[in-house]
């Protein structure tokens, strides 16, 4: 190599070098990629306006979110592979782009509070503000309001179909459910004369049925969803909150909060199959590890799990706190659960029904978990 050409090699070597070294600053200034929906959860905390990034894989906090308004609710699309923040007082989304190495955020104005809000599964957004008590679904990628329902009375959750296209809800002043469609067909089904009892809907994994606890009427109520009919009426146990379904569609599972029990029902044959005693006051349910197991949240921070097949406990843990609702990963292997008034995160084996593993030092006003990709699918 001639003297020259050595010079000229060696200039482009070293910057080569700088252009390396730049690159590699500059990633350590940015941030991941977060926009797989199987592997990282999110949680809030309303006082510190910050969202904190749970990879599930590696049981550890990976990251932080800072927004300029308070984040009263949060959810997580696969479809939109984004992050939807919705903050009340502002009456304002926050989207948060998941797929870029930035985060970017982006504001969608409201006109009404967002108190309320449910991705659908083609990532339309539900928002419901219950002073005025009006529903409406947008398609924000598009800003575009697809419905606006007024005069809907609601105080518990929004249920979407299968395909997005009909969202139901319960009246409890009134007893009844209700559906709209995008095309503003609304159906309403009379279920009890019990004021203040119905809980959100739970669908089954195959969208026809629809699964309703009473919470005076100790009964789950069961509705074809196909044509707004009911079906029957299971009695279950004392108090009954909303029913959990397994992945696998074989069961419905319901926490009966007064006498502390677990009913599961057969989605084949709408039948009780047992109810057997479980943590005080149970909250939550998810099922995980092949819907083989279940884990039971109480209120007092218990955590027991069942055998659900069998309807037989095994190993019960203290979180010594109020839980959240936990999610469950796709693979049903792992149960992530917040533990409010702790600022934790517990973790979960869900085939060994043990705890595994704990994220502390998260502000105590964190909320509950959202995964985009879960092994809870009826909710």
């Amino acid at each position: 190599m001639s003297p020259g050409n050595t010079v000229l090699f060696v200039q482009r070597l070293v910057l080569f070098r700088l252009m390396w070294l730049s690159a590699v600053f500059a990633a350590s200034l940015s941030h991941a990629v977060y926009d797989d929906g199987a592997r990282y959860a999110f949680t809030a905390s309303p006082e510190k306006q910050a969202i904190y990034i749970i990879d599930l894989h590696k049981r550890k906090q990976v990251d932080t979110i800072a927004v300029d308004s308070v984040p009263d609710m949060v959810s997580a699309s696969e479809n939109l592979k984004a992050l939807i923040i919705a903050s009340r007082k502002a009456k304002r989304l926050v989207l948060v782009d998941l797929s870029s190495e930035q985060l970017s955020q982006y504001n969608y104005p409201l006109t009404i509070s967002p108190d309320y809000i449910n991705v659908s599964p083609i990532g339309t957004v539900a928002i419901y503000d219950r002073q005025q008590q009006i529903l409406e679904v947008h398609a924000v990628k598009r800003r575009q309001v697809l419905l606006r329902a007024e005069n809907v009375r609601s105080s518990e959750k929004f249920t979407f179909n299968l395909d997005g296209s009909t969202i139901y809800w319960v009246d409890q002043g009134a007893g009844t459910l209700h559906s709209i469609d995008l095309w503003s067909n609304a159906k309403s089904l009379q279920l009890t004369t019990a004021v203040e009892s119905l809980t959100a809907l739970s669908r089954s994994t195959d969208g026809l049925l629809g699964f309703i606890s009473s919470r005076l009427d100790n009964t789950v109520y069961v509705v074809n969803l196909r044509d707004f009919s009911q079906l029957t009426a299971i009695k279950v146990g004392s108090g009954p909150s909303r029913p959990w379904g397994t992945a696998d569609g074989r069961y419905m599972l319901v926490a009966n909060r007064d006498d502390s029990t677990i009913t599961a029902i057969s989605t084949s044959s709408l039948q009780r199959l047992y109810t057997v005693p479980t943590v005080t006051k149970p909250i939550a349910i998810n099922p995980g590890w092949l819907d083989s197991t279940a884990a039971i949240l109480g209120e007092n921070g218990a955590v027991a799990f069942i055998d659900v097949a069998k309807g037989t406990a095994g190993e019960t843990y203290d979180l010594q706190s109020l839980p959240h609702e936990g999610v469950v990963t796709s693979d049903s292997r792992t149960l992530a659960v917040p533990v409010a008034g702790k600022g934790a995160i517990s973790f979960f084996d869900m085939r060994k029904r043990s705890l595994t593993s704990e994220i502390s030092g998260l502000p105590n006003d964190i909320g509950a978990a959202t995964l985009a990709v879960s092994n809870n699918l009826c909710h």
